[in-house]
């Protein structure tokens, strides 16, 4: 059976290998495949992944080459992305989510419940929001906002978790009832408690 993550696979490894220095050329399709051993297909898919993530422009015909190096996580424009992204994909869950993958995300929610530290609980709010994520089931939509929420949740826990775990709890209800607007309303007051406002320090 093919496996379904290969070509995010294979982006981490060009990422990783060949995505240091700002406006690098990339190697040809052929060439990564050839240093890859993956096909030429996988290989487009790949680049398709980092292009949707910003790592890399190009394509069409064009030589692919490197960005510049990705947004801080807490600036003001990922967490603006991050407030869009994510409320249009909770907003999606609502409507696809089904007993199945509202079961999925409560078990998320009993594991936030559950933390005895600040880190379990940041780790266990991590994996509810990579939930909604799949849950949604739109793989253009996690390509581009995965690593944002990964990166997000690099830095130390920090605020009411008490509030968060209450917020996040409605949230998961609201998907649960197939509301999508409130979902949408609940990510962008999940993330205004970081404080989006261009006024903020840090």
């Amino acid at each position: 059976m093919p496996d379904a993550r290969l070509p995010e696979r294979l982006a981490d490894s060009i990422a990783t290998r060949f995505c240091h220095d700002q406006d690098a050329l990339l190697p040809s399709e052929r060439q990564l495949a050839a240093t890859l051993g993956a096909s030429r297909a996988m290989v487009r898919e790949a680049l398709a992944i980092l292009r949707a993530q910003g790592r890399i422009a190009g394509g069409q015909g064009r030589p692919s080459f490197v960005r510049s190096a990705a947004p801080d996580p807490q600036s003001l424009e990922a967490l603006e992305a991050r407030t869009v992204l994510e409320g249009e994909i909770a907003a999606i869950a609502a409507l696809r989510a089904g007993p199945s993958g509202h079961a999925r995300l409560r078990d998320h929610v009993r594991r936030m419940y559950a933390a005895t530290t600040p880190e379990e609980y940041w780790s266990a709010e991590r994996d509810l929001h990579l939930c909604l994520l799949a849950v949604a089931q739109n793989s253009v939509l996690a390509a581009v906002t995965k690593p944002l929420i990964e990166a997000a949740y690099e830095r130390e826990p920090q605020g009411d978790l008490g509030d968060r775990l209450r917020t996040h709890q409605r949230l998961v209800a609201s998907v649960g009832r197939a509301q999508p607007q409130i979902a949408r309303d609940i990510v962008s007051e999940v993330l205004s408690s970081e404080n989006l406002s261009p006024t903020s320090s840090g």
